[in-house]
């Protein structure tokens, strides 16, 4: 099994990983996203990608489309410049050090490149608002986003209704 994530649904720029591949291009996304979060729309897409936890979810279910990201229409120019930044962090092994292994750089950093590519080429126009309603309207009071967005106390990553992902994985 593994998982796709593309541009938006049936595109032909995605990628394709094993699950293990996947478990750990979420996590450093979320450790070097959590570092450069300051936006509750920043915090936001990264708890999204964060509870794409194959350890709760189960493995080769957690591919999604960049267009489902919960991209706010008003703010999509910084999301998508965030984003980028995100990327750079983790070209930058940004909260790497709290890992007890350290990624496979000839692995992760072509699916993070390709990620990066997807990301400048999505369009406001792509932005799939049926999904981010779905996925807002899923969410309960209780979760950690709707309590402050708070951190793994270990991992310095943001909290998802899974707990951490780094944790977890």
């Amino acid at each position: 099994m593994s998982n796709i994530i593309e541009l938006k649904n049936n595109s032909n720029m995605n990628i394709h990983m094993s699950n293990g591949t996947t478990s750990v291009f979420i996590t450093v996304l979320g450790l070097s996203g959590t570092r450069l979060a300051k936006t509750d729309d920043e915090k936001k897409l990264l708890v999204w990608i964060l509870e794409k936890d194959q350890s709760k979810c189960g493995i080769g279910t957690v591919g999604f489309a960049i267009s489902e990201m919960p991209w706010v229409k008003e703010n999509f120019e910084n999301q998508k410049i965030f984003m980028l930044e995100v990327v750079k962090g983790v070209k930058e092994k940004l909260g790497w050090e709290t890992l007890d292994y350290t990624p496979n750089e000839k692995i992760i950093f072509p699916c993070i490149d390709t990620f990066s590519d997807m990301v400048k080429e999505l369009k406001k126009a792509d932005i799939d608002e049926n999904a981010i309603e779905e996925w807002e309207n899923a969410c309960e009071n209780s979760e950690p986003m709707f309590n402050g967005y708070p951190v793994c106390k270990e991992h310095n990553v943001l909290l998802t209704i899974f707990g951490c992902h780094v944790c977890n994985d």
